[in-house]
């Protein structure tokens, strides 16, 4: 220690020194890191929040049919429920699709890139021209996969992995059904004029 610095004194300089050092260095780069967290904990959310109404509406529209010979105001009531939760999957796939950038942001490497393909997808198999119990399906197996792999708890291991298989396996075979057929012949050879 240096003689001419009383003992207060190098205690008082440290003081002052990480004072200094931690409030315009430190500081700003912890309020950055805070901001990113929260954007990052609030699209996350809004994600989850999505993907519950998609999941909850489904299940709703797939158990809650209008049987026959019911009477005509609870025919109504189930009629206009039935339409209001189609109106809560269709609300919830589109904010899904005009939000898929944030899970680049949320999930980081493959997951991520999986989570806009869910995003995009679940809008597609609902606007695609399928019927009500085929899109009610896919969109079941779809956002039940998504909701393990994205939600669940990361110990998980073999059911993170299992997620991610059958969440590529449906992706492909909605791939599938969408391509058009291939010709079973062969073009015919230009012909020379």
């Amino acid at each position: 220690m240096l003689d001419w610095i009383p003992a207060w004194g190098s205690t008082a300089f440290i003081s002052i020194a990480t004072t200094i050092v931690t409030g315009h260095y430190i500081s700003p780069l912890l309020e950055v890191h805070n901001r990113r967290f929260q954007t990052k904990m609030q699209a996350q959310e809004k994600i989850t929040a999505a993907a519950l109404s998609v999941l909850s509406a489904t299940q709703k529209l797939r158990t809650v049919q209008v049987p026959d010979g019911v009477s005509d105001t609870l025919r109504a009531a189930l009629t206009e429920e039935r339409g209001r939760w189609r109106k809560q999957l269709d609300e919830a796939t589109c904010h899904l699709a005009d939000h898929a950038q944030e899970f680049v942001f949320t999930f980081r490497g493959p997951n991520s890139i999986r989570g806009m393909r869910y995003c995009g997808t679940v809008r597609m198999v609902w606007i695609s021209d399928r019927t009500d119990e085929d899109k009610l399906r896919h969109l079941l197996d779809l956002t039940a996969h998504s909701h393990t792999l994205f939600l669940g708890s990361r110990w998980r291991l073999l059911a993170l992995g299992r997620a991610i298989r059958q969440l590529d396996r449906r992706f492909e075979e909605l791939d599938q059904e969408g391509r058009p057929p291939q010709p079973d012949s062969r073009p015919l050879p230009a012909v020379e004029a």
